[in-house]
C-alpha cells in the first residue's frame, strides 16, 4: 500500500536540519536546484522516523529529483507566484505551532540545532516558499485529475488485497467556545494600551515598546513590525483601522478575536502599507473559564432533555468557524475523512470521550487551542468498528486513495516530457541507479 499511496513530498525536516552540518557534496542538480548528501541522509531519517522501510537510496534520490524538478519549473513559471507577505504568515504559523511544544525559544532553538530565531527563521522561509511553489505547480499539472466510478471500482479491484484492517474508529463533533472577559477586565487592556500609547507620544520608540509588551510571537520580536500588507490580508477589523490611519499615526486600542491592539503606521504606498502593532492577548481569567464552562453546563442540559438538539446548539452557541455549520463534525487532517482512532484522538478530547458511546454527549471541559483557552462539549456521531477497509464502509477513503494514484501517474508522465529540456547532473556514485525516469540522459 505504500507504494500505492505514494505522493511526492518534502523529505526535509526541520528536525535534521542543522546549520551545524558538515558541508557536503552534491549528489545531484536539476536546471538551479541542488541535492546534497545531507538531502538524502534526512530523507532516510525522515523515512524512519514514519515507519518506512529504507531499502533503496536511489528511491529517494529519484523522488527528491521529481521534486526538484517541479519546483524548479514552478519558479520559472511566469503564471505562478510566491509573496514575500504569505511567506511570512507562513512562518509566523509554524513558529506559534512549534512555541506550543517548547516553553522557550532557547528550548526550540536547541531542539532543531539552531543558534538564533533569525537563523531558524531564514532555512523556514526558504523551505516553506520552496513548498508554495511546488504546491502551486502540483496543482496546475493535476487539477483535472478526475475519478470516475469505474475507475474507483477497477482501482478497488486491482488492489483489494493490499487494503488494511482497521481499528475501532469514531466520528465525533463539538461545540467549542471562547471564555468571554468581563467589562472590567477588558477595560484593563484598553488602559494599558492606552498608556502604552501615550509614552510612546513622549518620545518612547514603539518598536523597543512592542518588544516589551506586545503578545504577538510573529511580530514583537521585530519590534511588532509587518511588511507589505495588503488590504484584506487581516482580519476585517485590524484591516479597517490599519487602513484608515495616516503614516505616522497611531491608533486608539481596538479589539479582533486575537485580543486588543495599537497600530502604528510606517509606510503607504496605495494598497500596500508597513506598520508596527502591539497586541495584548484576550487571555480569561479563572472566574472568566469557569462562567463559561457553566453555560457550557446549561447547553449540555438543554441538550440532553431535548430542548435543543446538538447540531441546533454547535449553530448557536459553537465559536469554531471551521465546524459551526456542519453540526461540528470534526475533520481528520491525516486522512481527509472524519474518522478517528480513539488511540489517536488528542490527550484531553480522549479523556473525556473516555467510555462513550454513539450519541452520548461528553461533559463540558477546558482545553487550550493555539495558545487560546477554550471550553468544550463533544458528542461520538458514529462508531466504526474495527474492519478490512472495503469500498463500502470506505468509499471516500477509498476514493482519496485512487485520486492520488491517479495524480502521481499524471505527474510521473509530466516529470518525463520536462527531463529533456532540463539541465540533469547525477554523480558517478548514483549512476548504476535503476530509476523509474530517465535522468540519466545520453
Amino acid at each position: 500500500m505504500n507504494r500505492i499511496l505514494l505522493i511526492l513530498t518534502f523529505f526535509a525536516s526541520l528536525y535534521t536540519y542543522s546549520q551545524e552540518r558538515k558541508l557536503d557534496g552534491i549528489v545531484a542538480v536539476v536546471g538551479d536546484e541542488i541535492i546534497t548528501d545531507t538531502d538524502i541522509f534526512d530523507a532516510e531519517n525522515y523515512a524512519k522516523s514514519e515507519g518506512q522501510q529504507i531499502t533503496d537510496r536511489c528511491d529517494f534520490l529519484e523522488n527528491m529529483m521529481k521534486e526538484k524538478i517541479i519546483l524548479y519549473k514552478a519558479k520559472q513559471d511566469t503564471l505562478i507566484s510566491v509573496s514575500k507577505d504569505e511567506v511570512n504568515r507562513e512562518v509566523d504559523s509554524r513558529l506559534d505551532g512549534y512555541k506550543n511544544y517548547f516553553k522557550t525559544d532557547q528550548e526550540l532553538l536547541l531542539n532543531f540545532k539552531f543558534k538564533t530565531m533569525a537563523e531558524l527563521r531564514s532555512v523556514l522561509e526558504t523551505m516553506v516558499r520552496n513548498q508554495m511553489y511546488t504546491q502551486r505547480k502540483m496543482f496546475e499539472i493535476t487539477k483535472n485529475v478526475d475519478i470516475s466510478p469505474e475507475y474507483l471500482r477497477a482501482f478497488y479491484q486491482a488492489h483489494e488485497n493490499e487494503f488494511p484492517y482497521l481499528n475501532d474508529e469514531i466520528e465525533y463533533a463539538q461545540i467549542l467556545m471562547y471564555p468571554q472577559l468581563t467589562d472590567a477586565h477588558k477595560q484593563e487592556l484598553i488602559n494599558q494600551l492606552k498608556d502604552i500609547k501615550k509614552q510612546i507620544q513622549e518620545g518612547a520608540s514603539f518598536a523597543e515598546m512592542a518588544k516589551t509588551y506586545s503578545e504577538d510571537p510573529g511580530s514583537a520580536p521585530n519590534g511588532g513590525q509587518i511588511l507589505n500588507v495588503r488590504r484584506g490580508i487581516m482580519v476585517k477589523e485590524f484591516d479597517a483601522v490599519a487602513f484608515s490611519l495616516g503614516e505616522g499615526e497611531i491608533s486608539e486600542p481596538f479589539e479582533t478575536e486575537y485580543g486588543y491592539h495599537i497600530i502604528y503606521l510606517e509606510k503607504k504606498r496605495g494598497q500596500i502599507i508597513d506598520l508596527r502593532h502591539i497586541l495584548l492577548q484576550s487571555k480569561p481569567n479563572q472566574e472568566e473559564i469557569a462562567a463559561a464552562l457553566d453555560k457550557l453546563k446549561k447547553i449540555r442540559e438543554e441538550i440532553i432533555s431535548d430542548k435543543i438538539t446538538f447540531n441546533e446548539a454547535v449553530t448557536k452557541y459553537s465559536d469554531d468557524k471551521l465546524t459551526k455549520y456542519n453540526g461540528g463534525l470534526l475533520s481528520n487532517q491525516k486522512t481527509g475523512d472524519n474518522r478517528f482512532e480513539r488511540s489517536k484522538l488528542a490527550r484531553k478530547d480522549s479523556y473525556n470521550l473516555l467510555g462513550l458511546s454513539k450519541g452520548d454527549v461528553s461533559e463540558a471541559f477546558e482545553d487550550d487551542l493555539n495558545n487560546r483557552t477554550v471550553v468544550k462539549l463533544l458528542k461520538i456521531t458514529d462508531v466504526i468498528p474495527s474492519h478490512k477497509m472495503n469500498l463500502e464502509t470506505d468509499y471516500n477513503r477509498i476514493k482519496g486513495f485512487a485520486e492520488k494514484t491517479k495524480q502521481n501517474e499524471v505527474v510521473e508522465k509530466w516529470v518525463e516530457t520536462q527531463i529533456p529540456s532540463t539541465y540533469i547532473k547525477v554523480q558517478d556514485s548514483y549512476k548504476n541507479c535503476k530509476f523509474s525516469n530517465h535522468w540519466l540522459k545520453n
